[in-house]
């Protein structure tokens, strides 16, 4: 099965979203040994991206490096001050991006372009109900118990996380602009490889100057204002499955490869994407795809390139019109 080719996109620019669950593994500590390998396999898949023609723009999550660090704050507190969750973003955002950068120097082929990350800053709103709500996952995964056990000590709320465990939920506001876009356009048109929004940004708020907020934004949804901002072409949120899967888990499974914004969002309305895993990513994508008319894809890290290929059979690919021809079940 293949995507129609006339919803193939040419290669131009593209913002590529990767996971915070991608960098430290769901199995695994959070060691920086641990999230340099898992840097090196991706940057190794952006070069592939990256040799087909396209020009990369990266974000990254941070949900399990933030919260690990908030985790570790609380328990030095009798020693160290623990710090706000926008300082901690801030922190997540020189990690990763530091992490992400030696990656792609380090498998860069030759005659390759200069890298960048950037500390970048973006603007939510003071009474968005998310601050009421919260549904962004940090942190690790707990038993059922533990989690219990560690809401009620901290004052945590938690959720079950995809059937994986329990884990920590922040505010997630939704993103409405990026402060230091300006500077990242100028770097871009330069040819520089940038690194931007790193954790969804820092989220601040412009009420009375510019201050901190006490959240994590989810970076798919901080992905579709980067990449309206910079005049992207595709964007490609990357995750633990190569494609979506629609009915998950029940004799009806099956993988969409490609769909119309309108059939995404009726699915979106089912249910079918749960808000703290699947959801933000199906949300981006229909924002970015009915705001530019580009091609958004959802895909695994291993599958960069492929996803976007004319001939793909591996992704799911979003686009603002209904696909030109049918190809029967895995298309809507």
């Amino acid at each position: 099965m293949t995507h129609p080719a006339t919803q193939a996109a040419a290669p131009g620019l593209a913002v590529v979203a990767l996971g915070g669950n991608a960098i430290t593994l769901e199995n695994q500590a959070g060691t920086y040994d641990e999230m340099a390998d898992n840097c090196r396999d991706m940057a190794r898949a952006l070069w592939a991206l990256i040799g087909s023609g396209w020009r990369v723009v990266i974000t990254h999550g941070n949900g399990p490096q933030v919260g690990n660090l908030a985790l570790q704050g609380m328990r030095s507190a009798d020693e160290v001050p623990p710090l706000p969750l926008h300082a901690l973003d801030a922190m997540t955002q020189g990690l990763i991006g530091h992490l992400i950068e030696l990656a792609i120097v380090n498998e860069a082929p030759a005659q390759s372009p200069p890298v960048a990350s950037v500390v970048t800053h973006v603007v939510v709103g003071n009474d968005d109900p998310a601050f009421d709500h919260p549904t962004k996952p940090i942190g690790p995964f707990y038993s059922f118990e533990e989690g219990a056990r560690l809401a009620a000590r901290h004052g945590w709320q938690v959720i079950d996380d995809s059937s994986r465990g329990q884990r920590r939920v922040v505010a997630s506001p939704k993103p409405l602009a990026i402060l230091e876009v300006d500077a990242l356009k100028l770097m871009i048109d330069a040819g520089i490889l940038v690194i931007a929004c790193g954790g969804g940004g820092i989220p601040v708020s412009e009420d009375m100057g510019i201050h901190g907020v006490e959240a994590v934004i989810d970076k798919d949804r901080s992905a579709a204002v980067l990449a309206a901002a910079v005049n992207a072409d595709a964007l490609i949120l990357v995750t633990g499955v190569d494609s979506v899967m629609v009915d998950f888990g029940t004799p009806a499974a099956h993988v969409l490869t490609e769909a119309s914004t309108e059939r995404m969002r009726g699915l979106l309305a089912e249910g079918q994407f749960p808000p703290g895993s699947m959801g933000p990513k199906v949300e981006a994508a229909i924002a970015f795809a009915e705001d530019s008319g580009g091609t958004a894809v959802i895909t695994s890290a291993a599958h960069l390139a492929d996803a976007l290929a004319p001939d793909a059979c591996v992704g799911t690919r979003i686009v603002a019109m209904a696909p030109a021809l049918s190809h029967g079940r895995g298309t809507a």
